[in-house]
């Protein structure tokens, strides 16, 4: 890597790459060609721009028109339009104004590990690019020998999620093409825009860039369906074990059996009485346990149901090439390892969607597997999904906090409960691992919040703000009562000093101890020491 800092001035924003007029009027005619080719792929129904893609890729274009933005995350629901918000950035981004950037430095990379990702998006982006779609298989090689010492570049990040750990494959890529120092960043004029409906820990990395990040909530079209709204219709079941094994006799358990499929032979009752035959995805465990699974279902629904398996050896190459024929009985497609995300599922025919079933669920595998690809603009209306309805409460959360709820215990391979605190974990995008970043950039200073002074006239009062307001952040039970002493005076201790104090004294103090473990204090004080009635009780905590 090299070193930025050492020979030269540091800069503090992205500068502007000087071209030839050669080079500007090659640039320019290339342009031209990519905005005809979105316009072809526009107009005949490949993919569409939609208003809330137009919208949300018009603020990112206008965003970096801040020098010191290298770093935009875009945050999405599933199935929400992710592809179209892309290709109305690369539109937009090249027909802003006099914008010129080389169309051989625009790119689309992903951590999944995914040929029909690689597909399906060189599908809906213009042929210009289709050599700048990568994905995981091929970052580390073919991506980084194409980047490398390039500048005024775009690079475009799908599922941000994925292999997104310190040590997997992004971070390695980002390291060999020079991505991990600041003044390469700015000098060479890098602009990162990280895609997801579940950015996990790297949000919360992202907002320690500072300066140079910033995070778009992009809102979804009219007459889309998400996760939340498919729960609020009634049409998400609670998944349970589909195994049944008998830990005791470690035989299969036959009642268990009946127990848990009870639910899905009511779906299919009811599915009959509307005469609709559908198709029936359900996930099952690897090896040996994915084959009990369907033995399980032939037991409850006889030998002779229509199976197809959706597997690296199994009999279906492009589900929705079975999904669009419409099913002439009941056929349940089972599925190991495929459609965890980008996936667009066919939805017409689709009826029971069966998430597999985990003890301690990964919230985000839950959003971004089966629940999520029955998401989106075509919803069928009758479809029921089985997955872990807590992800769902959780993340439902969570989107309405615009991901700033804390509190909330999101599980994901990159994120981690501290001190009662949401935060990363080991991500590829901490500020710690970028040479030039500063110490107020790389800490979890954006997890605080300003001092707050709460005063009340009564302990019930204070009591009741507790468990309103602070008891899911801190657990407890609050603050213990206190008891005023003989001449009818409350005391508190500051610093080593305890007897009646004023407010205005508490007010002064610096020391408070607040920490990760010490959340709050708690102080009977006076306005006039000499005054009773002039009693306040203040509990203050960040």
């Amino acid at each position: 890597m090299n070193d930025y800092t050492s020979n030269t001035k540091e800069v503090d924003r992205r500068q502007c790459v000087i071209y030839s007029e050669a080079e500007k009027k090659n640039i320019r005619i290339r342009k031209k060609i990519t905005l005809l080719q979105i316009e072809l792929i526009e107009t005949n129904g490949i993919s569409n721009i939609y208003d809330n893609q137009e919208e949300c890729s018009m603020e990112i274009v206008a965003k970096f028109h801040n020098k010191n933005i290298i770093n935009i995350m875009v945050v999405a629901q599933t199935q929400s339009g992710k592809t179209g918000t892309m290709l109305g950035l690369i539109k937009n981004y090249l027909g802003w104004g006099d914008i010129l950037i080389p169309i051989e430095n625009i790119y689309i990379i992903t951590g999944l590990s995914s040929c029909e990702w690689k597909e399906q998006t060189k599908e809906r982006m213009p042929g210009g690019m289709w050599d700048r779609v990568y994905h995981r298989d091929n970052l580390t090689t073919k991506f980084v020998k194409d980047i490398k010492d390039k500048k005024n570049v775009l690079v475009i990040m799908d599922e941000i999620q994925i292999a997104a750990r310190k040590n997997q494959t992004l971070f390695k890529t980002f390291k060999r093409v020079g991505f991990y120092n600041k003044q390469y960043l700015l000098r060479n004029d890098i602009k990162i825009i990280e895609f997801s409906a579940t950015p996990d820990g790297i949000i919360y990395d992202q907002k320690k860039w500072g300066q140079h990040s910033y995070m778009q909530i992009m809102r979804s079209g009219d007459n889309y369906t998400g996760c939340v709204d498919l729960y609020k219709n009634g049409r998400v079941k609670q998944f349970k074990d589909l195994y049944c094994l008998n830990k005791i006799t470690n035989n299969v358990n036959k009642k268990l059996i009946e127990e848990n499929f009870k639910d899905i032979q009511e779906d299919i009752k009811k599915y009959n009485k509307t005469e609709r035959n559908l198709y029936h995805i359900i996930r099952t465990p690897n090896a040996s346990k994915g084959n009990q699974v369907i033995k399980n279902f032939k037991y409850i629904f006889g030998e002779n149901i229509k199976i197809y398996n959706y597997d690296q050896e199994g009999q279906i190459k492009d589900i929705n090439d079975l999904l669009k024929k419409t099913p002439r009985e009941h056929t349940f497609i089972f599925i190991k390892e495929k459609l965890r995300c980008a996936k667009t599922l066919y939805k017409k025919y689709l009826g029971i969607i069966y998430e597999r079933f985990v003890k301690k669920p990964d919230d985000a595998v839950m959003i971004q597997g089966l629940i999520g690809r029955n998401t989106g603009y075509d919803d069928n209306g009758i479809s029921i999904v089985y997955t872990n309805i807590g992800s769902i409460e959780k993340y439902k959360k969570l989107w309405e906090s615009e991901f700033k709820d804390t509190s909330i215990k999101w599980k994901s391979k990159t994120t981690q409960i501290k001190h009662k605190i949401l935060m990363s974990k080991d991500t590829m995008m901490s500020p710690k691992l970028i040479t030039g970043m500063s110490k107020s950039d790389d800490d979890d200073s954006y997890l605080k919040k300003e001092l707050t002074i709460n005063k009340f006239k009564t302990q019930d009062e204070v009591k009741k703000y507790y468990n309103e307001n602070l008891k899911i952040h801190f657990g407890g039970r609050g603050p213990n009562k206190r008891k005023p002493n003989g001449k009818g005076f409350y005391e508190t201790t500051i610093g080593r000093e305890t007897k009646v104090h004023s407010t205005t004294r508490v007010f002064e103090t610096k020391i408070w101890a607040l920490n990760e473990t010490h959340h709050y204090t708690f102080h009977p004080c006076y306005r006039n020491v000499e005054d009773k009635s002039t009693l306040e009780f203040w509990i203050i905590h960040y």
